[in-house]
């Protein structure tokens, strides 16, 4: 098979660099026709991986899968390429992220890249599992789609309460790396937390008071384990929107680490409902809160709001 592996560098303190070459070696020692590709910048690494898919090799043979070598970050560059140029194609995951909150959802070997690797071969030989795949709309002011604007995809979640503050907080720091960033991104944000002016709308109900979390998954977690959707489900065709109502700091210090284990949808202040569409919405009426942080998926900052959320069923295949 020929394979386009995308290796980003910087993923996971350098991880991703150290663990490639024995990557690409044992998919070599397969038999496999490998090209590496390594971006400089998330631009960069996109425009050589539409490049590699959008061409065919010698002998007319088109790339057959491609492999992310990296974080949730790099799986959502390839997530873009593939569907827009290449939707038939496979994505395969080696885990060298930070977070790597996709594979820990696919129960994807995460630690040891021999394991990892050999895996990923082993997956090569049987049929591609088909995901479900988000989709990120922005809207107009009349609240229709904005039609003039690409949508954005992602597989995880997408997030635009304090776990969105949080995420862009982390994304900013440098050291340390893991969940630390995450822990360290909520206490910052601690310190000036008065809740967010967003609105939620799930297929046409309003959900009332969100200005704590706005979390809407495809799969369950982020910022490496955080579950925060614990039973969303990557192929079922629905999102679990889960919101929480304005609260103070401390009740949000003590709720909010209750996300490692999932449990926090227990509490009085959470509410989880599953939906079709999902409008995430500035709410300029309310006062006294903070501007509704930009919208975040996959560790990425999407776009500001307010936008649309939905769902492709089974509409992109992964190799798990």
């Amino acid at each position: 098979m020929r394979l386009a592996v995308l290796v980003n560098p910087r993923s996971g303190g350098g991880r991703g660099a150290r663990v490639a070459p024995g990557v690409v070696g044992m998919l070599r020692e397969a038999g496999h026709d490998v090209v590496e590709l390594r971006g400089s910048s998330v631009t960069e690494a996109a425009a050589l991986l539409t490049r590699e898919v959008t061409r065919p090799a010698a002998d007319g043979v088109p790339v057959d899968a491609v492999v992310s070598v990296g974080g949730d970050g790099g799986i959502h560059v390839a997530l873009g390429v593939l569907r827009e140029h290449a939707p038939g194609v496979p994505l395969g995951i080696l885990a060298a992220g930070s977070g790597n909150d996709l594979a820990r959802s696919l129960d994807l070997p995460l630690r040891d890249p021999v394991t990892q690797t050999a895996h990923l071969l082993a997956s090569l030989s049987r049929p591609a599992r088909m995901l479900d795949l988000g989709r990120v709309r922005l809207l107009g002011p009349d609240g229709a789609v904005d039609e003039t604007r690409e949508p954005l995809w992602f597989l995880n979640v997408a997030s635009a309460g304090v776990d969105a503050a949080v995420n862009a907080r982390a994304n900013a720091m440098r050291r340390p790396r893991g969940k630390s960033r995450y822990l360290l991104g909520l206490a910052a944000e601690l310190v000036r937390f008065r809740g967010y002016a967003v609105r939620v709308v799930a297929d046409g109900a309003d959900l009332g008071d969100c200005g704590t979390i706005v979390a809407v998954g495809n799969s369950r977690s982020i910022g490496g384990g955080m579950l925060i959707a614990p039973a969303a489900n990557l192929s079922d065709g629905l999102l679990d929107v889960v919101v929480a109502r304005t609260v103070g700091r401390a009740l949000l210090a003590s709720v909010f680490p209750r996300v490692y284990s999932g449990s926090h949808v227990t509490h009085p202040i959470v509410r989880v409902v599953r939906a079709r569409t999902v409008d995430v919405l500035p709410d300029p009426d309310v006062l006294g809160r903070a501007p509704a942080p930009r919208l975040h998926a996959d560790g990425e900052e999407l776009c500001e709001l307010p936008a649309r959320v939905d769902l492709l069923p089974r509409a992109i295949p992964v190799l798990a």
